[in-house]
């Protein structure tokens, strides 16, 4: 069956630091406990289409995924920034080297690299003030993510028959049916609740079955925009925010 959307996440670069991070993020978040059963509803805000971003056909999907985020941010902060296609594209090539117009430059991106790339340049103006790897293994994690600090990245091989199950309006869960094949694919966690997690892809939000993502993400990341914490007031008492950063900015350094 011949793929009819495009991927674009390379396989992730597991180094020292990106798993120092992952420790310090695991330290932070752990004493917190259970996450709340529902995260907040930060979709809501979100009132106009989230846009393909040329992940239709090209494979700048961690650079939809930086796009998408920044619309969640910025439609609970004030007003919200819709990047244009050739704004993602343009960051797309940025990181990940794309040539407009050269199909053997379409190549993917690099998660991490991204995440590096919105603390040093930042994408139409919004710098992430730190960066940071989150242990997928520990759903707790992934949603205190999500509920902190608005959304998690995370990276799938993503089997083939999600198309199907996307194009018929069905989750993405796991299945013996349809072509197991898969592809690294990157989608931004937006919300959870009731065993279930919502991600954005292909210009639209789909729903994912916690079984799902354990079976096929690979990678998570956590991107912490000060402002926007401050403004949401998510971080609970005893959560040092401050001292976590600084920590994770020793790393990167």
């Amino acid at each position: 069956m011949k793929r009819r959307y495009a991927y674009g996440r390379r396989s992730p670069q597991h180094t020292v630091r990106s798993f120092r991070s992952m420790l310090l993020l695991g330290q932070a978040l752990e004493p917190l406990g259970a996450a709340p059963a529902a995260s907040n509803d930060y979709v809501a805000a979100v009132e106009v289409p989230w846009h393909m971003f040329g992940n239709d056909t090209i494979g700048d999907c961690v650079a939809a995924d930086t796009a998408h985020t920044l619309m969640l941010r910025t439609a609970n902060t004030g007003q919200i920034v819709v990047p244009a296609e050739s704004d993602v594209v343009a960051l797309y090539s940025a990181v990940g080297g794309y040539v407009v117009g050269d199909p053997t430059t379409d190549q993917g991106c690099d998660e991490s690299a991204m995440c590096q790339y919105l603390v040093t340049h930042g994408f139409l103006g919004h710098k992430a003030d730190v960066v940071g790897n989150i242990d997928p293994s520990s759903l707790d994690h992934v949603r205190w993510c999500v509920q902190l600090f608005g959304s998690c990245r995370i990276g799938l091989n993503l089997p083939l028959y999600a198309e199907d199950q996307f194009d018929n309006g069905k989750p993405w869960d796991v299945s013996s049916d349809g072509d197991q094949s898969t592809a690294g694919h990157d989608v931004p966690i937006v919300g959870y609740r009731g065993g279930m997690f919502d991600v954005v892809t292909w210009g639209r939000l789909q729903p994912m079955t916690e079984a799902f993502f354990l079976k096929f993400c690979e990678e998570a990341h956590a991107e912490l925009y000060f402002d926007w914490i401050a403004a949401q007031g998510t971080a609970p008492v005893g959560f040092d925010l401050e001292t976590l950063a600084g920590r994770l900015r020793e790393i990167a350094s």
